[in-house]
């Protein structure tokens, strides 16, 4: 028995519509992902929270960026962790970031069995386009496997996580788990007041009042060049030791209840109290 034309071009049909609907499906399933990716990073933004759990978890630095979405967390201790909705990731070592000679620019490149990626991280400002928050820093990933004949450039926006307990005045307790002793200074005990709304830190090293810019990156602080006014000190040798410990310097902290530490070097460090 022969089919007729009309029931070959109904079966073409159902066909055609079939491999249309499962198109329409797998398309819905890569869209709603993506648009999961998208609202699970807006809501980041949106909760601090979430941004100190990662950093307990070791993650310095993360950037994400869109069409298409992607997402950037770099441990500086251990590796970078790279991925978009589609499958495509890269996890890989941390190398020796390389810094421009005439820009705010560093750049971290590296390749592994898996594949290249290479991350260039730029001080000016930018817009979260999903967000619209304004961050620091302006992020650029060119990464490929192994398998692609070309890199995938990717842009977007990226911040260095803070511990927010910084944001607070500490007195300094101790040098080296030697008790630093209020009588030795003019003013006290010398003090620093770490703004990171403003990015700022103000106080004093005993005598002389102290003002200067800071910048939390990951688990720790660079500190810009410190201004101190010109007030005769008796223990002028000390804040001078003192200032050149920190302006500058990009110096390691930790958080212990009540108390900051900072690694003022490898053989030196500085323990304050919180001010209550």
């Amino acid at each position: 028995m022969h089919n007729k034309p009309t029931d070959v071009k109904y079966l073409f049909t159902c066909l055609l519509a079939t491999i249309f609907l499962q198109s329409c499906y797998q398309t819905k399933k890569v869209v709603e992902k993506t648009s999961i990716e998208k609202k699970e990073n807006i809501e980041m933004e949106k909760k601090p929270d979430i941004f100190q759990e990662k950093l307990k978890q070791g993650i310095d630095f993360v950037a994400s960026g869109n069409e298409p979405f992607w997402s950037l967390e770099i441990d500086f201790d251990k590796s970078m962790h790279f991925k978009t909705p589609d499958g495509f990731e890269l996890n890989t070592p941390v190398p020796n970031g390389v810094k421009a000679m005439d820009a705010n620019v560093t750049r971290y490149s590296t390749q592994t069995e898996q594949g290249i990626l290479t991350v260039q991280i730029v001080q000016q400002e930018c817009i979260n386009d999903m967000s619209g928050e304004k961050l620091r820093y302006a992020v650029t990933v060119d990464a490929k496997n192994n398998t692609d004949k070309d890199f995938q450039i990717y842009k977007g926006c990226g911040r260095y996580l803070e511990d927010y307990r910084l944001h607070d005045i500490w007195v300094l307790d101790s040098i080296n788990n030697k008790k630093t002793q209020p009588s030795d200074f003019m003013k006290g005990l010398p003090l620093l007041e770490l703004n990171l709304t403003e990015q700022k830190v103000f106080g004093h090293t005993g005598c002389n009042n102290l003002t200067g810019s800071i910048e939390v990156q990951g688990n720790a602080i660079h500190f810009g060049l410190l201004s101190t006014t010109r007030m005769a000190c008796n223990n002028i040798d000390f804040e001078n030791r003192y200032i050149n410990s920190l302006t500058g310097k990009t110096i390691p902290y930790k958080i212990e209840p009540g108390k900051l530490h900072l690694q003022v070097s490898r053989d030196s460090l500085y323990i304050y109290k919180k001010v209550d």
